[in-house]
This record gives structure tokens, C-alpha cells and sequence, in this order.
């Protein structure tokens, strides 16, 4: 059994029986979904993750449908899925209260009918660096990762937009805050909060944007000053202590 659980979603039928889909991050650049009745092993097929929000895109698809969110769980090879945790007692019919984790960020990367072919090149190349620095730091970010990834692309997309989870990590915030600081005029990357508060680059005064993800300014301080969303301290201990004296 794999030690990565899965997000799992519940349809409840008209006739009383249900069916299940299950959606996995797998950390190396792929994603798993699985499918079937209630109580019956669980069909499974492989995805390429090609967009950080692939996964995302997929979960909200299914929750229009009218699935709802059981919680995590583990599904072993076989299908089978291990309740690590207590089901809710709440009828699977009734919505789920709001919290954090179902919360998300809003990002928007959007070009203008003006940009150039150097433009564009020239935001695919921060894109790329930027995501480089990072993966530099945090390797196994899947999010940052599949990012660098589709800007490595050619055929680069005009109007781009997604959403952030809680579990996507700060270092996705902070990506898309450094794109938005260094993009030329001809394009723009704007993010928000869900009840459409703009996400600013001024980093210090985004605590609430960080919170969302459990951290504060402290705590990314190093990475953010090296995606220069943050300018270094001066380190008083090497400036040299020695001055000439002056008499008048």
C-alpha cells in the first residue's frame, strides 16, 4: 500500500447506491485517478501532470457533478480503500462547512494584444528562472516543478489561470508573486483571494496570503529575497568598524 493517500469523492445515487473517484499527487510529475462503485475495487489509470492545476481542475469538475468530499484516504494496488480515518456522520448529501483547506487563491497570467515576440520570450525565461531557484532550494516541488515545465514550452498559453490549494505550498505563491514583480508591461500575472482581494508583490504586507499557507514572512524570508521579493539585510557585522577621524 502506498504511503501517499488519495483525496476521495462520493456521488450518491437516486436508488440509494453510490460510486467513488479518488485523485492522487503522485511527486514524480504524475497524477492517479481512480473510479468505481462504493465498495468495490477501484479502477485506476495514470496521468502526465502538464499543469500545476491539473489536479485542481479535475477535483472542482467532479464536485459540479455533485460529488462530495469524504477525506483522505489509502487505496491499496488492488483497489481496496483503508478508512484511516472516521467518515463524517453528516448525510453525505449535506455540504460541507468551509474551511481552510478547501479554500483556494486565485491567479490569472494574462498578455496584452500589444506584447512581442520578445515579450513573450522574455516571461517565459523568468518563468523557467524563477521556478529553477526554487526547485534549486525544493526539488521534489511538484507544483513549482509541472510549472517550469509548461514554460519550457514553446507555445506559450495567452490567457492562463488557476487556482492554489493549501497543500500547492508557498513556494507556488511566491513563484507567481516574483512573475508578477518582474513582468514587463505588455503582460501581467494578478492574484487574489476568494472574496476577490488583490494578492500585491509587496510581500511584507501579505500576511494574510501567507497564513493561508500556515507560514509567515520570517519563515520565507530566504527564499524570497532570492526570488528578490524581498531586499537582503545588511549583515552590520562585515562593514568594516574603522573610519577616519575628522577634527574641525
Amino acid at each position: 500500500m502506498t504511503d501517499r493517500p488519495y483525496q476521495l469523492y462520493r456521488y450518491q445515487n437516486s436508488d440509494g447506491s453510490s460510486k467513488d473517484w479518488a485523485i492522487r499527487n503522485n511527486g514524480n510529475g504524475s497524477y492517479t485517478k481512480r473510479w468505481g462503485k462504493t465498495s468495490t475495487r477501484l479502477q485506476a489509470k495514470d496521468f502526465p501532470l502538464r499543469h500545476p492545476d491539473d489536479i485542481n481542475n479535475d477535483i472542482s469538475g467532479k464536485q459540479r457533478k455533485g460529488y462530495q468530499f469524504i477525506g483522505q484516504r489509502y487505496i491499496d494496488d488492488d483497489g481496496n480503500i483503508s478508512v484511516n480515518a472516521p467518515i463524517s456522520s453528516k448525510p453525505m448529501n449535506e455540504a460541507p462547512q468551509p474551511t481552510q483547506q478547501t479554500l483556494r487563491l486565485f491567479w490569472r497570467i494574462k498578455l496584452s494584444a500589444s506584447a512581442t515576440n520578445s515579450d513573450i520570450a522574455f516571461f517565459q525565461g523568468i518563468a523557467r528562472g524563477f521556478a529553477a531557484v526554487i526547485l534549486e532550494n525544493i526539488p521534489d516541488d511538484v507544483w513549482v516543478s509541472a510549472f517550469h515545465s509548461r514554460y519550457a514550452d514553446v507555445k506559450f498559453v495567452k490567457n492562463d489561470s488557476g487556482s492554489l490549494l493549501k497543500e500547492n505550498g508557498v513556494n507556488a505563491l511566491l513563484l507567481l508573486l516574483a512573475m508578477k514583480k518582474s513582468a514587463p508591461n505588455t503582460m501581467s500575472v494578478s492574484l487574489s483571494h476568494e472574496d476577490s482581494v488583490e494578492i500585491t508583490d509587496h510581500l511584507k504586507s501579505e500576511s494574510l496570503a501567507l497564513s493561508f499557507f500556515d507560514t509567515d514572512l520570517e519563515a520565507v524570508r530566504p527564499l524570497a529575497q532570492e526570488l528578490k521579493l524581498l531586499d537582503k539585510r545588511i549583515d552590520l557585522s562585515t562593514v568594516d568598524s574603522e573610519t577616519a577621524d575628522f577634527y574641525f
